[in-house]
């Protein structure tokens, strides 16, 4: 476990590549015809052991009336713009993805800062984005959150 805390705080890895999300496809006047949504990201976790993504989630309602949206993509990434995956709204209005293959150099540090859920228009729905947080644990507990995280790493002299 040492081993990945060094390697979360340490690594300096420079990102192989970045994928952001194309720009909206109406500014805010050529919007006003379509229906507006709220979007709220869910808290996710980093599970160290496995280095695996979880529960990453978002859910998108209509403003107006509350009900769920169903079947309109999300796409979540790092805040730094690396695609993590999409997917598309349930019933429930939730979109929700898990990570489990390599994150690829510098992906951890990135989730530090979270991730962004972001709904692109669709022709139907007005462009939404939401931020989740990400905790960063093991199989079985909570290790630290983000916060935690970021504080410098103290070397250890290991001669003695």
């Amino acid at each position: 476990m040492a081993a990945a805390l060094v390697s979360l705080s340490v690594g300096g890895g420079v990102l192989a590549s970045a994928a952001t999300p194309p720009a909206s496809p109406c500014g805010s006047a050529e919007c006003t015809g379509l229906q507006p949504v709220s979007m709220a990201a869910g808290q996710g976790s980093l599970n160290v052991t496995q280095m695996q993504l979880e529960n990453i989630s978002a859910t998108v309602v209509d403003a107006v009336s509350g009900e769920p949206v169903r079947g309109v993509q999300i796409q979540f990434s790092t805040t730094g713009g690396r695609l993590l995956g999409t997917a598309y709204t349930n019933h429930n209005g939730v979109a929700a993805i898990s990570a489990s293959e390599n994150l690829g150099p510098g992906t951890a540090q990135e989730l530090l800062a979270g991730y962004d859920a972001v709904l692109l228009g669709d022709g139907v729905h007005t462009p939404a984005s939401a931020h989740g947080a990400i905790t960063v644990g093991d199989d079985g507990a909570l290790l630290f959150s983000d916060r935690g995280l970021k504080q410098d790493v103290v070397p250890v002299d290991w001669s003695r």
